[in-house]
């Protein structure tokens, strides 16, 4: 049986594990990468235990702990531990995003379970070629504001590394003054999270590019690498100011990742309508659903 004293904390020391066991069952959300647990670790707290070949993943924040169903080969005995143990805790949802793959076999073992779609957590999935290339009248607007973009400012790409880290630093500070952190708790959280990903890109695994305008760091995308086949853009900023800059920075990582994987994971929107609307405006190729269940 699995009891809440199996489960400790996510740290920087499990992440070789937890790859090692990705690379043998690859992931349906990017919310289990270590890059997202340890940068929100913060907000909200990630703990594991390892159980008869698999990962278990259990959140909690602001008092709400969450199971979720293991990462691992298909055990119904161990699925009805963590299922108990969820009822032991009197937990509101017998697990959490359940991927879609992994619903096939909960569904079949635990037919008393009711599924429930969290849209807002679905994640956008898009073609590398298509963000890269931009092809078609589905991106007119999109090449117009990166047209205006380049044809406006003096501006070049590079990698993050040592040499500009700090600067990168340097524009999210500026960044977060611009959009009024102070006034908004998320946004302080969003900032702390970037800033932990930006000062542990490498240990993370992360990779990331930047903008500068006129000389002078304005944007930057930080992204990980999810399965074989697919990266994830964990966070991406810009000068809003500057018209065609976020195009700039999101077509630029496009097309550094587009010979390493096919497909770009761009992540949630979190229910925020406005986000929802740019996420569906640039044509995903499908969607990572997760579901909520509960008898």
């Amino acid at each position: 049986m699995i009891s809440l004293k199996d489960l400790t904390p996510v740290t920087i020391a499990d992440i070789k594990d937890i790859r090692s066991h990705y690379r043998r069952y690859p992931l349906e959300h990017s919310d289990y990468l270590p890059g997202t647990m340890l940068s929100w670790g913060h907000y909200m707290s990630y703990s594991k235990a390892w159980a008869k070949g698999s990962l278990i993943i259990m959140t909690e924040h602001e008092g709400r702990r969450l199971l979720r169903p293991p990462v691992g080969p298909h055990d119904p005995e161990l699925l009805g531990d963590i299922i108990s143990l969820s009822r032991e805790l009197k937990l509101d949802l017998d697990l959490s995003m359940v991927g879609t793959r992994t619903l096939q076999w909960v569904r079949d073992a635990r037919p008393e379970l009711t599924f429930a779609p969290h849209r807002d957590y679905f994640e956008y999935v898009y073609l590398s070629s298509s963000l890269a290339d931009l092809p078609g009248k589905r991106y007119l607007n999109v090449r117009n504001y990166l047209n205006k973009f380049r044809r406006e400012n003096e501006h070049s790409v590079e990698g993050i590394d040592a040499g500009n880290i700090e600067e990168v630093k340097e524009f999210l500070v500026r960044w977060c003054i611009r959009k009024g952190c102070r006034e908004e708790a998320f946004l302080l959280h969003e900032r702390e999270a970037n800033h932990y990903a930006i000062e542990h890109m490498e240990e993370l695994g992360m990779e990331g590019l930047l903008v500068r305008v006129r000389g002078r760091v304005e944007a930057f995308s930080i992204f990980e690498k999810m399965t074989e086949d697919m990266a994830v853009i964990h966070y991406e900023k810009a000068d809003q100011d500057l018209t065609g800059l976020y195009q700039a920075i999101n077509n630029a990582a496009a097309s550094h990742l587009r010979g390493r994987y096919t497909y770009i994971n761009r992540e949630s929107d979190m229910g925020i309508e406005g986000l929802r609307n740019v996420k569906e405006r640039y044509g995903p190729d499908h969607m990572l659903e997760v579901h909520d269940a509960r008898t």
